[in-house]
Parts: C-alpha cells; structure tokens; sequence
C-alpha cells in the first residue's frame, strides 16, 4: 500500500515541469487537451488514493505466481504489487485472472502473461517481445 501512495502522490500531485525561465512549447492541435483527459485522471487518483485500484484490495490470499521463479537462466520475483525482472521493479497496476493465467499490467499498458502449468511450472510470456519462459519455482 505504501508503494501505491508514492505512485499515487506523483500522479496526482506533479509539480508543473516547467519554470518561469522555461520557453512554453509551440501549439500543436494533437496535444490540446480534452475535456474528459482532467476528469479522467482526476478520478483514477481518488480511486488509487481510496485503495480501490490497488491489486490487493479485494485479495486475501496470495496470487499462485508470487514469489521466485528460475525462468532459463533468468530470477524473476513476482509479489501482488510488483514485478521484478533482475532490473528494475515495476509496479503492477492491475492483475487480471483468466481461469490459471494471469494477465499484469503496468506503465504505458505494458502486460505480462503468467500461466500456471498442471505440474508446478509457469510460463511467461511478453505479447510485446514474442519471448516465453518456462519457469520453475526458486528454492
């Protein structure tokens, strides 16, 4: 929960990016802004600053791919809230379940696959970069 305040606190509270001395970008029709874009964002925050949004919220019990995983040569660590691949953690916005797949989503829609396999394993699977995994779990 505290990881969603940090993320929620950037979101909804940005200091504007530019100072007084910063020239003001050219207008651009693409990049005016639109109504519903103030609305939008507006209620996303209160939903993430209400817990609504979290992926835990409704969870009492551990998702089946938490923990480590030896995925060929690769550790990936994976709790209700993040995704570490061995790089950088990333926060996980949302977890859908599809019966033993599990869909995460995270910044800029990037998603994940997680399937959990019959005899313990699970296998990864970016839809971006066409890679899969066949992970075990770490002891």
């Amino acid at each position: 929960m505290r990881l969603m305040t940090e993320v929620t606190h950037r979101i909804c509270h940005q200091e504007p990016r530019c100072s007084a001395g910063t020239p003001a970008q050219p207008f651009h029709p693409a990049r005016q802004a639109r109504p519903w874009q103030g609305w939008t964002l507006a209620l996303l925050c209160a939903a993430v600053s209400a817990g609504l949004a979290t992926p835990t919220a409704a969870r009492s019990q551990p998702w089946p791919f938490e923990g480590s995983w030896d995925c060929e040569r690769r550790q990936f660590h994976f709790s209700a809230a993040l995704y570490d691949p061995g790089e950088q953690p990333m926060p996980i916005l949302d977890i859908a379940a599809e019966g033993d797949t599990f869909i995460l989503t995270f910044a800029q829609d990037y998603q994940l696959s997680l399937a959990m396999n019959p005899d313990g394993s699970m296998t990864w699977y970016s839809p971006v970069s066409g890679d899969s995994f066949l992970c075990r779990k770490a002891r």
